[in-house]
C-alpha cells in the first residue's frame, strides 16, 4: 500500500507540473530562508561560551544615580578587581583590562593595532589556545606580550616570533612571550596583542584611586553561585569603597554619591544591554519572526492550492472510498503526498544555501557554516521537512479524506468551492504577513536615514580623520602649518574624541548661582582652538578658545543643554567648579550638537582647551579632487612622521558606521520581504490560473453576451485585489504597535506617518495585479468557441 501510495504521489506531482514547481519552489524558498537565519540565530546564541568557564565569568557593571538620570557603565576604579577579589569570597578569580590604539613595528613593517592591557589573571577565566609558550607566566615581566598567530604572521612572517622584540608607537618595546591562535569570531574578549596591564602606568594613568573610572573588570564565580544573590552582596561596595578613601584622605570631606554595583553574565554580554534596555536580542526576535512567516507563507500557498484542485481528486478520493479505503488510509496517502514534497523542496533548499551562503556571510559580515557534519543541522533538516510537511498537508490531507463519494459521484467532480472562504483567510493572511514585512522595511529604512543625515549641530562632511600617536602630538604643529599651505585644506583640528562620541562625564559640579543640593552629570570634552570652524559648530554668545590667551586653559565652553541645567540665561563670564575647587570661567556656549550617538539624549557638555590631551585630528577640505589631495596629505604625512603609517577616514563614513545594525538589518529584512512577496505572488498567480480555469465557461458566455476584455480582466482581478485591501487594513495597526515599539528604542527617530502604509498599499496592489493580470487577460483573449467548448 505504502508502495502504491508513492507511485500515486509522483504521478499527481508530473502531471500537474506546473502547480508542483510552484508548490516545491515556494517551499524551498521558505525552506533555505529558514535555515540561514538558523545558521545566523545559532552564531549569535554561541558567543563566549567556547570558554570552559564561560557559565562562571561575569562583567563588573555600575550604575551611578545623579538627579540628572541614572548613569550605568562597565567603566570601574584602579583598585577594585584586587580589592573586591579579597573582600568577595564567593568572587574566587578577577581581572583589570584596558583597551589602547598603537602603531605597533617590528623592523620596517609598521600596523596600527588595538592592544589589550590586561592582568595575568585573564588567561585563567577565558580559554585560549596556546601555540607557544606557558599561559601561567606569560606575563612574568613587564614588558612581555602575547600575540596571535595571525599577528605573528604579519609581522614576522616564517620567523620563529618567540623573543623578538616589538615596538609600541616607535616608544615602548615588548618582547614576545607566547602566541595563541586567533580567537574565535563568536567572542567578546578578542585581541590580536596583549600586555600586562600594570604597564598602564607607565602610558601615566593612575591605578590607585576610587573616583576614576577608567578600566574594565572580569570576575569569576564559585561553583554554583547565585549571581543575583551576589549582587545584593556587593550592591554599595564601590560606593562604601570609595567614602573609605575620600573621607580617609581629608577628614573633613564627606561622601554623598549613590552608586549601585551589580555583575552581569559574560554568556549575556552579546546579545543584553546591561543598562537593561533593548539589547541585539530583539534581532533574534526579528529574524526568527521572519523565518517563521515566510515558512507559514509558503505553507499557506500548499494548503490552498491543494484545496482548490480538490476537484482534480475528488473522483480519485470517491473511487477509493468505494472500493474499501478509510478515510485514515486517505489521510496517510495525502500527509504521505506532503511529505513527499515537503522532502523534494528541502533537497532544493539546501542547494539554495549552498549557493546563497557565501553573499548573506557579506551582508551580515559573519563567516557561517553550513557543516552537515553537524547532529544540530541534520536535526534541524529533519526538524523544518517534517514540520513543513504536516503544517503545509494536514488542512488538504482532512479536507480531501472528508468527500462523501456518493455525492461526489451524482453531482459530479466538486468544485472546491466550499473551502473557498477558508482560501481567501489563507490569502489574506499571507498578504498581512508581506504587507507588515514591507512597512517595516520601509521604516527601518527611514529610521537609518534619519540617524545618519538629521541634523547633528556640526557638519561631518569633507572632513579628514587621523589618530595621533607618541611622537605625532610633539610633531602636531609642524604637520598642521604645512598642511595648511595647500589651498584645498580650510582648516585643521584635533580633540580627545570623535565629535559624535565625547562618552567621558562626571558629576561633583558646582556652578554660580547653584541653588540645589542635587548633583548632576556633566560630560566633558578636550579641544583646540579651530574646532568650531572645522565641524561648522555654531557660537550662540562669548567667544571660543585662542591659542594666544593664556588664560584659557582655565575657561570652559558649555553647550546650550548645560546652560539650561545650570540655569543660566547667558553663561558668559560665570564660572564652573570642579573637583578640587579650581574655577573655570565660561567664555563662551554652543548650540547644542549629538555628542554621543542619536541613542543617546544630548547632555549637558562642558569643553575645556587643553590642547596635549588631545589626540584625534580632522583636516577640513574644499570639495573636489579629494584623491589628489589625500596624497599630498599622505606626503607630508610621512615627511613628519616616517614611524607611523598614514591611516585616513573619512569622518562621515566613521559615523555612518556607527549604526551597521541597523543598515544590516534593513538590507536582510528587504531582500526577505522581496522573497516573501515572492512566494506569495507564487501562490497567488497558481491561485488566480485555477479559478480562471473553474470559470472558463462562464466567461465565453459573458463574452457571447458582450461583455468586453476590460470587464472580463476586472472579474477575475477584482477578487484578488480586494483580498490584498483587507489584507492591509488588518496589516497596518498590528505593524503600527510593533513598529512603535521598536522606535520608541531610539531616543530620537523618525515619524510613523500616514504614507508609509499608503506606499505599502499601493505596492501590494500593484505587485497582486501584476501577478493576477496575466491569467485574466489570457482568459479575456480566450476565443468564445473554445471557452463554451471546455468540458
Amino acid at each position: 500500500m505504502i508502495r502504491n501510495y508513492f507511485v500515486s504521489a509522483i504521478r499527481n506531482l508530473i502531471r500537474q507540473k506546473g502547480f508542483s514547481i510552484i508548490n516545491i519552489s515556494g517551499l524551498a524558498i521558505g525552506m533555505a530562508i529558514a535555515i540561514l537565519i538558523f545558521l545566523w540565530v545559532k552564531h549569535e546564541l554561541s558567543y563566549d561560551k567556547f570558554n570552559d568557564k564561560s557559565d562562571k565569568i561575569y562583567r563588573l557593571v555600575q550604575t551611578q544615580h545623579y538627579a540628572s538620570g541614572p548613569l550605568t557603565t562597565v567603566c570601574m576604579p584602579g583598585p577594585i578587581a584586587k580589592d573586591i577579589r579579597n573582600d568577595i569570597p564567593e568572587i574566587t578569580n578577577s581581572f583589570m583590562y584596558y583597551v589602547l590604539t598603537a602603531t605597533i613595528s617590528y623592523e620596517e613593517k609598521l600596523f596600527t593595532e588595538d592592544v589589550r592591557l590586561a592582568d595575568p589573571q585573564l588567561f585563567e577565566l577565558f580559554t585560549f589556545n596556546f601555540r607557544q609558550g606557558d599561559p601561567a607566566h606569560v606575563f612574568d615581566e613587564i614588558n612581555s606580550a602575547v600575540i596571535t598567530d595571525k599577528m605573528a604572521k604579519k609581522l614576522f612572517d616564517d620567523e620563529d616570533p618567540m623573543g623578538k622584540v616589538i615596538k609600541y608607537n616607535n616608544e615602548h618595546s615588548f618582547k614576545v612571550t607566547g602566541v595563541i591562535s586567533e580567537t574565535p569570531e563568536n567572542s567578546s574578549f578578542r585581541f590580536d596583542m596583549c600586555i600586562p596591564f600594570e604597564y598602564i602606568k607607565k602610558f601615566g594613568f593612575t591605578l590607585d584611586q576610587y573616583g576614576w573610572n577608567s578600566y574594565y573588570v572580569y570576575l569569576e564565580l564559585e561553583d554554583e553561585i547565585n549571581y543575583h544573590q551576589v549582587n545584593e552582596k556587593i550592591e554599595k561596595y564601590l560606593e562604601n569603597k570609595s567614602r573609605e578613601q575620600i573621607e580617609g584622605e581629608d577628614q573633613n570631606e564627606e561622601y554623598d554619591s549613590d552608586i549601585d554595583l551589580f555583575i552581569f553574565p559574560l554568556e549575556k554580554i552579546h546579545l543584553y544591554s546591561v543598562r537593561g534596555d533593548k539589547g541585539d536580542i530583539q534581532y533574534i526576535y526579528i529574524f526568527s519572526a521572519i523565518a517563521i512567516f515566510i515558512l507559514v507563507i509558503a505553507c499557506i500557498n500548499f494548503m490552498n492550492l491543494a484545496t482548490a484542485r480538490s476537484a482534480k481528486r475528488s473522483r480519485e478520493i470517491s473511487l477509493r472510498k468505494t472500493v474499501g479505503a478509510n478515510r485514515h488510509n486517505l489521510i496517510s496517502q495525502f500527509l504521505g503526498e506532503s511529505m513527499i514534497i515537503s522532502f523534494l523542496a528541502m533537497m532544493l533548499a539546501v542547494l539554495l544555501v549552498l549557493l546563497l551562503l557565501p553573499y548573506f556571510n557579506n551582508l551580515t559580515d559573519k563567516n557561517l557554516i553550513f557543516d552537515f557534519s553537524n547532529y544540530l543541522m541534520w536535526l534541524l533538516l529533519i526538524g523544518i521537512t517534517l514540520i513543513v510537511g504536516l503544517l503545509a498537508g494536514s488542512y488538504p490531507a482532512f479536507y480531501l479524506s472528508a468527500f462523501n463519494p456518493i455525492k461526489t459521484m451524482r453531482n459530479g467532480m466538486n468544485k472546491g468551492r466550499g473551502n473557498f472562504y477558508f482560501r481567501r483567510i489563507l490569502v489574506v493572511f499571507q498578504f498581512v504577513l508581506s504587507v507588515g514585512l514591507i512597512i517595516s522595511t520601509i521604516v527601518i529604512q527611514r529610521q537609518l536615514h534619519y540617524l545618519q543625515n538629521n541634523r547633528l549641530g556640526m557638519n561631518l562632511d569633507n572632513v579628514m580623520h587621523l589618530s595621533l600617536r607618541g611622537e605625532t602630538k610633539e610633531k602636531y604643529d609642524i604637520f598642521k602649518n604645512e598642511v595648511l599651505n595647500n589651498p584645498q585644506v580650510q582648516s585643521v583640528s584635533r580633540s580627545n574624541s570623535l565629535p559624535f562620541y565625547f562618552g567621558s562625564n562626571s558629576g561633583g559640579f558646582e556652578w554660580e548661582g547653584k541653588d540645589t543640593e542635587d548633583d548632576i552629570l556633566i560630560g566633558f570634552a578636550f579641544m583646540d582652538e579651530d574646532y568650531l570652524a572645522t565641524l561648522d559648530m555654531k557660537l550662540l554668545d562669548g567667544r571660543f578658545f585662542s591659542r594666544d590667551i593664556q588664560s584659557d586653559t582655565a575657561a570652559i565652553v558649555i553647550n546650550e543643554t548645560a546652560a539650561r541645567a545650570f540655569g543660566m540665561e547667558n553663561p558668559v563670564g560665570k564660572w564652573v567648579s570642579w573637583g578640587d575647587d579650581s574655577r573655570f570661567h565660561i567664555i563662551g556656549w554652543v548650540k547644542d550638537f549629538h555628542h554621543l550617538p542619536m541613542q543617546h539624549e544630548i547632555d549637558p557638555l562642558i569643553v575645556l582647551y587643553q590642547p596635549d590631551r588631545c589626540r584625534q585630528l580632522f583636516i577640513k577640505m574644499i570639495e573636489g579632487n579629494e584623491t589628489e589631495l589625500k596624497e599630498k596629505i599622505g606626503e607630508t604625512w610621512a615627511h613628519v612622521f616616517p614611524n607611523f603609517p598614514f591611516e585616513p577616514n573619512n569622518l562621515k563614513e566613521i559615523y555612518n558606521k556607527t549604526y551597521t545594525d541597523e543598515a544590516t538589518l534593513i538590507k536582510i529584512i528587504g531582500y526577505f520581504s522581496v522573497l516573501a512577496i515572492f512566494i506569495s505572488c507564487l501562490g497567488l498567480f497558481a491561485l488566480a490560473a485555477y479559478m480562471a480555469e473553474q470559470r472558463t465557461k462562464e466567461i465565453g458566455i459573458r463574452k457571447v453576451l458582450g461583455a468586453t476584455i476590460t470587464a472580463i480582466i476586472s472579474l477575475v482581478s477584482k477578487e484578488f485585489l480586494k483580498w490584498v485591501i483587507i489584507a492591509n487594513v488588518i496589516a497596518w495597526p498590528i505593524t503600527w504597535l510593533a513598529l512603535r515599539e521598536w522606535l520608541n528604542g531610539y531616543t530620537y527617530h523618525t515619524r510613523l506617518s500616514p504614507e508609509i502604509f499608503i506606499y505599502a498599499l499601493l505596492l501590494s496592489l500593484f505587485i497582486a495585479l501584476l501577478t493576477v493580470t496575466s491569467q485574466a487577460v489570457k482568459s479575456a483573449f480566450r476565443k468564445p468557441v473554445n471557452s463554451l467548448k471546455y468540458e
